[in-house]
């Protein structure tokens, strides 16, 4: 009785820290914020657009360097910043800055938290590659460079409670940062935290909702967006790219590959797809 007590008020020191503003997680740079604005008007020359992006130089750089990886290369090497635009569109430009922005809070000194933080992140690329390659083959390829930003951010509530554990676990060092306690943590709060963090940040509410509903017991079966990145999730669930494993799933019987259509074939593709892509970039 004593350690139930002790855990749920642990519980709910973290969901104190979560809601109050004692730990900002700036999601977004200050050059994504004017980036989203600037991409908002059709007739934003390209090179104010290059010019804003210029202006943080050390995530322009991440971005040139992931733009000529193997997630988003083409043909040529892209050299400049205005190349990078016309060569990938600029959705495709806004990913990669999202992406190169994204990497730098994944990381952690605390051993157990870096764990986790680690495990997250290649669930949240291979969700995100995942999300983008299964849309072009559903015949949902408008929706593609939607699918990959909805992967990268639909678990954006297990990175703020994983940070908040941190920060709790430094205030308290008699803190037992076990398996069972973090990953009840990130089950029980993660959807919720994870909606209002975006809200708060005036992320698109495409993306808002994907990390609202992608836990849902009860979900739009039209939401092709939404379709994808359940489906990838429970993909990376059972390939073990997750903080919840679940080797037991059979991809074909998703309500949510049904919902779009994915045939068989398709839903084994899509799983080498995400062990090969995560081979590439971690080698692992």
């Amino acid at each position: 009785m004593k350690s139930e007590r002790s855990t749920q008020s642990l519980l709910d020191i973290v969901k104190e820290h979560a809601v109050s503003e004692k730990l900002s997680l700036p999601i977004f740079p200050g050059v994504l914020s004017e980036l989203q604005s600037l991409m908002a008007d059709e007739n934003t020359p390209i090179e104010k657009i290059a010019s804003a992006i210029s202006k943080d130089q050390a995530l322009a750089s991440q971005m040139l360097k992931l733009a000529n990886s193997a997630f988003f290369s083409g043909l040529t090497r892209v050299r400049n910043i205005k190349d990078a635009i016309l060569r990938l569109g600029l959705n495709q430009v806004f990913n990669c800055l999202v992406l190169s922005s994204q990497s730098n809070y994944y990381k952690s000194s605390h051993g157990t938290v870096d764990r986790y933080l680690q495990i997250l992140w290649k669930h949240a690329l291979a969700t995100a590659m995942g999300s983008k390659w299964l849309l072009q083959k559903t015949g949902y390829r408008d929706l593609a460079d939607e699918g990959f930003l909805a992967g990268l951010l639909h678990d954006i509530g297990k990175l703020l409670l994983l940070r908040v554990i941190e920060t709790v676990s430094l205030e308290r060092q008699e803190m037992n940062l076990s398996d069972v306690f973090i990953l009840e943590i990130l089950d029980s709060m993660h959807v919720e935290q994870g909606y209002n963090l975006m809200k708060e940040w005036s992320i698109p509410s495409v993306y808002c909702e994907v990390a609202k509903e992608h836990h849902a017991d009860e979900f739009d079966s039209s939401d092709a967006l939404l379709m994808a990145v359940r489906t990838v999730n429970q993909v990376c669930r059972k390939a073990g790219i997750s903080t919840n494993t679940d080797r037991q799933i059979i991809p074909a019987t998703l309500p949510e590959a049904h919902a779009l259509a994915a045939k068989e074939i398709v839903l084994a593709e899509l799983e080498v797809v995400i062990e090969d892509a995560m081979l590439l970039e971690f080698g692992a």
